[in-house]
């Protein structure tokens, strides 16, 4: 018998004995998302040509649907059936993600009424940890899935206050604040959220933080409700303002984690997973790596996944921070650490007097197990400031620099996506289904991303929201692009803009020699031309390599014969920035 799984939270997927299944077109595709959003009930016939056909339904709508539903039969067989007056799909809890959150929420608040609370926060748990992401995805806008969404929604939230009451009530404030951490935010009308938000902060020691919550969320209910918050969000918010609020920290003192999700697509890098999960959490017992790489090679992403992959090792928790303002400016070691010492709820009465503060923060961290992830440095110094002193701390970098200057580091140089891990990673937001109907195009499109996920993460974004568009007609688009960079830009993300951040924080000389670059042939870059290109500097051909701008030989060989790799973006954006100089020269 065949295994099927259904996955609905994220983009919708089916894989059958552990092979992605092809789901047709968009509206078969979309016909499969309402059966499996209401498996296991009857979908009528003249509702389901309502949703295929939302304005004039041709005369063959009847005919085209049986076709669809033919298709879908390839793959579920008997479980799509005819049910009188419309189709029903059965499914069990082990072949749908959705099924399985409903089981477990269901049992979960079954035990809660029973009385037994721990098996109700770990029933609940367990279902909170299936949702991986907002339901149907890829139909986000889709009017004739939008009520179900909502309501799907709704339910998850409720789940999540469930959870969030039991959970605080036998210490696992840590587990609450890595769940909630965003998700207060994007709701502020949901007052037990709120009140479990800020209980959180409040036993981190954040209570301006947990004061701050409930002012945005006031502001929200009166803007969006006309109404005040409730008596229970009050009574919470005075004792707060009071110091009445009972703080109640996990054993051992945790900081609550502060860092970002870890991304459930996330592909590859299996190699120097192994390498950094070893080296902070197994016996090599290393307490700094640095992970490096050219621009949109993935190193935060990384770095987030290796933290919540070893985050049990790090009793004392997780904390993340941005060493550069958003303009790409190096932050100051003061800014930094007002910080570090606020997300650890240390009182420091002001960070002008840095060495005492220092001081204070570095006391602090020697006394605890906390993973420190410092993001985006760009100078060895500022890494070097707020260091731990000793202890069973462990750090990790990431830069566009390789920071040769940090001593006694494990330094994992990101390498670019293999062909099979960009198309897994372009796969999994699109659909493998959609990838595999036009492999061809899909692998010149590829190509075109040189490797980077961010590249493919933006051409993945760009093909979802345009599910009728087909890859050979965007590989077109894609060829008819003015620059690379044309294309390279989904809402924030954008490669050109992170190259002219990246540039800003060369030295003059680092611009000089990138700007070289741009008179140069496409890479590979012999070694003679690339000196002759600099006027023979050595120190420039190093501090290319350093900033991670050029790649040196896998293996020894003369220096007469030796080629450098460079990433195909790095050298666009330099023969952009050559032209521009001989323009203003001109």
């Amino acid at each position: 018998m065949r295994k099927i799984d259904c996955a609905l939270l994220g983009t919708l997927s089916v894989a059958v004995d552990g092979e992605p299944a092809g789901l047709g077109g968009p509206k078969q595709r979309l016909l499969l998302a309402v059966l499996l959003s209401r498996a296991n009930s009857v979908v009528g016939v003249d509702e389901l040509v309502d949703v295929l056909w939302t304005e004039d339904p041709p005369r063959t709508a009847r005919k085209n649907l049986q076709v669809y539903i033919s298709a879908l039969r390839k793959i579920f067989g008997d479980k799509l059936s005819w049910s009188g007056r419309g189709y029903r799909l059965r499914l069990d809890p082990a072949e749908c993600d959705l099924l399985r959150f409903q089981q477990l929420a269901a049992a979960g608040r079954r035990m809660l009424r029973n009385g037994d609370a721990p098996a109700a926060a770990d029933l609940l748990a367990r279902a909170v940890d299936i949702w991986r992401a907002s339901p149907l995805a890829d139909f986000a806008g889709e009017p004739a899935l939008a009520a179900e969404v909502e309501r799907l929604t709704e339910r998850y939230l409720g789940v999540v206050e469930d959870w969030v009451e039991l959970e605080l009530d036998r210490g696992g404030h840590w587990r609450v604040y890595e769940r909630l951490d965003g998700l207060a935010d994007r709701h502020l009308l949901r007052q037990r959220l709120a009140a479990g938000w800020m209980r959180v902060l409040a036993s981190a020691g954040r209570i301006a933080a947990a004061l701050g919550h409930y002012e945005s969320v006031r502001l929200a209910l009166a803007r969006e409700l006309g109404i005040d918050p409730g008596r229970a969000l009050t009574d919470l918010h005075v004792r707060l303002l009071h110091g009445e609020e009972a703080v109640t920290p996990v054993p051992g003192g945790v900081v609550f984690h502060h860092i970002v999700r870890d991304l459930p697509d996330f592909v590859g890098r299996a190699a120097q997973v192994r390498d950094v999960v070893d080296a902070l959490a197994g016996e090599r017992d290393c307490d700094l790596v640095v992970v490096c790489g050219p621009v949109g090679v993935g190193k935060t992403t990384f770095a987030v996944h290796v933290a919540h992959l070893i985050r049990e090792s790090f009793p004392d928790g997780l904390i993340m921070v941005e060493l550069t303002e958003p303009d790409g400016t190096p932050r100051t070691p003061g800014s930094v650490l007002a910080e570090l010492t606020d997300l650890a709820g240390l009182a420091v009465e002001s960070v002008s007097a840095l060495p005492r503060a220092l001081a204070t923060w570095r006391a602090w961290l020697a006394r605890r197990r906390l993973l420190l992830i410092l993001d985006g440095a760009g100078r060895e110094s500022l890494v070097k400031a707020v260091l731990p002193g000793g202890g069973a701390s462990r750090v990790i970098v990431t830069s566009s620099r390789r920071l040769s200057g940090l001593d006694s580091v494990l330094r994992v140089e990101l390498p670019v996506l293999t062909y099979a891990e960009r198309t897994e990673l372009l796969g999994r937001i699109i659909g493998q289904d959609r990838v595999l109907a036009d492999r061809r195009a899909a692998a010149e499109i590829l190509n075109c991303c040189d490797g980077l996920p961010l590249a493919v993460r933006i051409i993945g974004a760009k093909l979802s929201a345009m599910r009728h568009l087909r890859l050979a007609d965007y590989l077109d688009r894609l060829r008819n692009r003015r620059s690379v960079f044309d294309e390279m830009i989904a809402g924030e993300h954008d490669v050109r803009s992170r190259y002219e951040l990246f540039y800003r924080t060369l030295t003059e000389v680092q611009r000089d020699a990138f700007r070289r670059l741009g008179t140069l042939p496409a890479p590979p870059l012999n070694h003679d031309s690339l000196l002759a290109a600099l006027a023979g500097q050595e120190s420039a051909l190093e501090s290319l390599i350093e900033c991670t701008l050029l790649s040196v030989p896998d293996c020894e060989m003369s220096s007469r014969c030796a080629t450098y790799g460079m990433p195909t973006f790095a050298y666009h954006f330099c023969r952009e920035l050559a032209r521009s100089t001989e323009l203003r020269v001109a």
